[in-house]
């Protein structure tokens, strides 16, 4: 990952009259899990809505971020070190057992998630049901509520990697039988100008996301809960989270 382009920084304006303070600006981080090149991994993505979503958040409630993309463990380790003020898309399982607890906002919006399995099983992708006995490939801290009952079963078992490639280099190999990615980032990896890593199959659900506000700034909660809670009102964020492919 080019460490200059993911250090790239974002700082959204604030509309005319609405006042922000200097301290207000928060330094925020989203999950890039790709060691692609930022501008790719974000066009039209998931990272562009969580980045236009932002911008919206800041123009309604004067509060500033300075937006920076890390792989998600390394997001997680900034955020206890206090070196982080906002984890951006984040579900409250995914840090259930962080020593760091931090205060979520109101949903920003929701996202799909989908097994992926290898492109030579065919144009016809395995049902969910029929998987018993599976291994599951899945990015590092998140979980699944479709897939929970099933792992606890053991009916499918779980294997984590730390990156997108890790992943599909493991259901390249075999290692696994199914991943499971973010819809838009399975539809990419299916369209892939060199070729198909994995061929979208049935979705595990959809979970709410939310803004993980660090402890030391929790007296922000309010103002940024009142902003979403606005611009979801107005119907001017889950736009930006639909129809992505």
């Amino acid at each position: 990952m080019n460490r200059l382009l993911c250090g790239l920084l974002l700082l959204l304006g604030v509309a005319a009259g609405v006042p922000a303070l200097a301290q207000d600006a928060l330094r925020a981080g989203v999950a890039n899990d790709t060691s692609e090149p930022l501008r790719q991994a974000a066009e039209g993505g998931l990272l562009q809505a969580y980045r236009d979503a932002l911008a919206l958040i800041t123009r309604q409630s004067g509060i500033r971020f300075q937006l920076d993309y890390y792989p998600t463990q390394r997001l997680e380790q900034l955020f206890q070190l206090g070196r982080l003020d906002v984890e951006v898309g984040v579900n409250p399982g995914w840090r259930a057992l962080s020593p760091v607890a931090g205060f979520y906002t109101q949903p920003v919006g929701e996202v799909e998630f989908r097994l992926c399995l290898p492109p030579g099983r065919g144009r016809v992708p395995t049902p969910l049901a029929d998987m018993k006995g599976w291994t599951i490939g899945m990015l590092s801290g998140q979980r699944y509520p479709l897939l929970a009952p099933a792992f606890q079963s053991q009916r499918l078992k779980r294997d984590t990697s730390a990156n997108e490639e890790e992943l599909l280099d493991k259901l390249r190999q075999g290692q696994v039988q199914a991943v499971v990615l973010e819809r838009g980032r399975a539809q990419y990896w299916n369209r892939r100008p060199e070729g198909s890593r994995c061929l979208p199959g049935d979705s595990v659900g959809s979970l709410p996301v939310m803004l993980r506000l660090h402890p030391q700034h929790r007296e922000l909660l309010p103002r940024l809960n009142q902003a979403i809670q606005a611009l979801a009102g107005q119907g001017r964020l889950k736009p930006l989270f639909a129809g992505r492919d």
